[in-house]
């Protein structure tokens, strides 16, 4: 499959990663073409958002017998209604509460990603899928995908755009939420690109739109190497 070809964003292999959106599901498989020139190794599950991805966890930890051997989570440091700075500690509750009975949950959340084995005491550990978890962007508090993506512009670009889409709110003319102004300038910076109509976040990293994206994606591929093992195929 070319990175250009439609990306199955309802994997449900051995190997896997569920994702929030459908965004989420395009944007890591272009990124994984852009660095690796071959599609990702794992599959993407658009789940439809956070709590879903967590249900879903959940789902397959009961499952009697799990499909997955290896599954990851995406999942923004974001959470509705919760101050940023206990962002972190919400997700890690989350995962307890979905998870602690299988996994041995840190208390502190690993600024290179999460990844975790079955605890050794459960008679069925051998059946639990390895799990890995990453926040978007970076682990820490607070933020999304879009925020990645933000600091992969120049930064006379960034601070352009992120200049008049505060400027559009203070005139009354956007009313997006706050915490989602990265969001809002990253789709203001490709309506901007020819073509504008760009809409999903991987076409625009096919595209090149996010110079730096190597660069600042760098430890989120590598927590995916750790967690998947070797992302290019064997020849």
């Amino acid at each position: 499959m070319a990175g250009n070809a439609r990306v199955n964003c309802k994997s449900d292999g051995e190997l896997m990663l569920p994702v929030e959106g459908i965004n989420d599901c395009h944007a890591v498989f272009q990124l994984i073409w852009l660095i690796y020139k071959t599609d990702p190794v794992f599959g993407i599950h658009e789940c439809g958002s956070d709590d879903q991805v967590l249900d879903s966890l959940a789902a397959r930890l009961v499952a009697s017998v799990p499909k997955q051997k290896i599954l990851g989570l995406i999942l923004d440091a974001d959470i509705e209604g919760s101050n940023p700075g206990q962002v972190i500690r919400s997700r890690l509750e989350q995962l307890a509460s979905r998870a602690g009975a299988y996994y041995p949950i840190p208390a502190v959340f690993p600024e290179d990603g999460l990844i975790l084995h079955p605890l050794p005491t459960r008679q069925d550990a051998d059946r639990l899928p390895k799990l890995g978890v990453w926040l978007m962007p970076n682990n820490r508090p607070f933020g999304m995908f879009e925020d990645l993506l933000l600091e992969s512009l120049p930064k006379t670009v960034a601070d352009y755009t992120t200049k008049v889409v505060m400027q559009s709110t203070a005139d009354g003319v956007a009313s997006f939420r706050d915490r989602h102004l990265s969001k809002a300038v990253i789709h203001t910076y490709l309506a901007w690109q020819d073509p504008p109509e760009m809409h999903l976040l991987g076409i625009a990293i096919q595209k090149g739109r996010f110079e730096n994206i190597k660069t600042e994606c760098k430890a989120f591929v590598q927590w995916v190497e750790r967690l998947f093992g070797p992302l290019v195929p064997p020849s």
